[in-house]
């Protein structure tokens, strides 16, 4: 029998983690990582008939911008679309699938055991497709996948098993890619989300940022124009920051052209204004959570740290100055996700599969997650003045605790009507407009039996999971005739749109 593991499959780096003998979350070391060896970057590069992911990968990529490495590439799991880097071709899914299996792969030579099974984490912004795609990456290695878990919702489980908490908590978990702040009420071990937001920024954006300043300040002082065949910065844009975060002002070499070399003097204050539009996303998100959750900053006890970006003594800043207290990092930010992880796919397990201490220890935990989007349908509607038009019903509201069951009734059009066309939406804030969500599955439920009026009831039934995947029934309840989808295992071309009376 093997071991159970949780792994945070991150934008820039990865890592796994397991329940040891007492039951207790503890990181598996990947000796191919000699620099952290809890961390595996989120790197995958070619170099003829060998593939390289982690710390070799990274390795290549500082060696120039035209070899077939890939990076970044979770932001596309939600359309996964195939990346070509120097004539190598990749889907995000195929990408995600070799970070998994270094990871495995690790986790077997750490501790002579095989992995059968995981949960991974992800985004707590992450769509539908975004999450079918990181199981599928996956079931693609043989892994059997228990459950997914949002990141920040793992984080907060590793940090309500390894501290005591009580009260309302803010969770700012803020990657290299991603940053998602989630509102939650913990007594111990009984954890109730009450709602999560997210954005599509994070460490990257800042490394990015700081490569743009440092080059701007050479174009000036130099006078030549940075060209990156010909110029390097001595260290990455990412080295800086880190040394930034430690030091108000860092020393930058830039090498190549015809100065040969220069070095620049880049602050604190230099960096903080260049990322000051990033800050202000943030700062929207933690409003706008804040709202969701019906919260005023004097309710929340504490707000917790996670993710590698949350060292950046600007963000401390902006979370001290909105809280009006300092923000809490009780465990290393890189590694509470993954522990969580581990933590629920001890939850997850058979009994059978856990010894005493560690279904004792999984036995206390409570854990009650909430819708992250809204789900409904679309039908048409009679609007003022008797005119007709498609209009979006939410069957399941964003922040619903789930698992969660709705049903809705709906009627058919027209007379005679032999089928529905059915789709499935999928949208952030509540909308009625069609044209401002998404459609994320679309078929038709029939045919159904000709010559009947307009007005034949259907029963429209969605059931959002504890793994946060929709399941829909649509039935013609004259005929008992139905169409069931699973939208975890729908056929992967068919995903672009979804359902509707009409």
């Amino acid at each position: 029998m093997g071991i159970i593991v949780g792994i945070d499959l991150g934008t820039t780096n990865s890592n796994i983690a397991r329940l040891d003998d007492t039951g207790r979350p503890v990181m598996i070391e990947n000796t191919n990582s000699s620099e952290s060896p809890n961390i595996t970057p989120s790197v995958v590069a070619f170099e003829g008939d060998n593939v390289l992911v982690g710390e070799s990968a990274k390795e290549v990529a500082h060696l120039g911008p035209n070899g077939p490495v890939f990076q970044k590439w979770k932001l596309s799991m939600q359309d996964p679309q195939p990346i070509t880097r120097a004539g190598v071709t990749k889907t995000p899914i195929e990408l995600s699938s070799l970070v998994l299996k270094e990871l495995v792969s690790a986790a077997k030579q750490k501790t002579g055991q095989n992995v059968d099974s995981a949960v991974i984490t992800i985004p707590a912004k992450f769509e539908e497709e975004a999450r079918r795609n990181t199981i599928t990456a996956g079931e693609a290695i043989g892994l059997t996948i228990k459950d997914i878990i949002n990141e920040p919702t793992a984080a907060l489980l590793y940090y309500s098993l390894s501290h005591q908490i009580v009260g309302k908590v803010i969770v700012f978990d803020f990657g290299g890619g991603t940053l998602d702040v989630t509102a939650a009420e913990v007594h111990g071990q009984d954890i109730r989300v009450i709602c999560s937001n997210g954005d599509n920024i994070g460490g990257q954006n800042f490394d990015d940022a700081l490569e743009a300043l440092i080059v701007a300040s050479f174009e000036k002082e130099s006078g030549e124009t940075f060209n990156s065949a010909t110029h390097s910065l001595g260290a990455s844009s990412e080295t800086y920051k880190k040394r930034l975060s430690a030091k108000t002002e860092v020393q930058v070499q830039v090498t190549g052209g015809a100065s040969g070399r220069t070095v620049l003097t880049v602050t604190r204050p230099e960096f903080e204004k260049a990322t000051a539009m990033f800050l202000a996303r943030a700062s929207m998100l933690l409003e706008n959570t804040m709202e969701e959750a019906k919260l005023t900053t004097g309710d929340v006890t504490d707000v917790y740290l996670v993710g590698g970006s949350t060292r950046m003594p600007m963000v401390v800043s902006l979370l001290t100055d909105f809280f009006k207290k300092a923000p809490v990092a009780l465990v290393n930010p890189d590694e509470a996700v993954a522990l969580g992880a581990a933590l629920y796919a001890g939850l997850k397990a058979a009994p059978a599969h856990l010894n005493p201490a560690q279904r004792a220890a999984v036995k206390q935990v409570q854990l009650q997650e909430v819708a992250n989007h809204y789900y409904g349908t679309i039908s048409i509607s009679e609007l003022s003045g008797g005119i007709k038009a498609l209009r979006v019903a939410n069957v399941i509201p964003k922040n619903t605790p789930i698992p969660h069951t709705a049903e809705q009734t709906y009627f058919t059009a027209g007379d005679g009507q032999t089928a529905v066309h059915a789709r499935v939406t999928q949208s952030a804030t509540a909308e009625d407009d069609p044209d401002f969500v998404r459609i994320i599955w679309e078929g038709e439920l029939g045919p159904l039996p000709e010559g009947r009026p307009a007005g034949q009831p259907i029963l429209v039934t969605y059931s959002y999971d504890s793994n946060q995947v929709m399941h829909c029934i649509f039935t013609d309840v004259g005929t008992g005739i139905s169409k069931e989808v699973d939208l975890s295992f729908a056929d992967s071309e068919t995903m672009n749109n979804g359902f509707s009376v009409e």
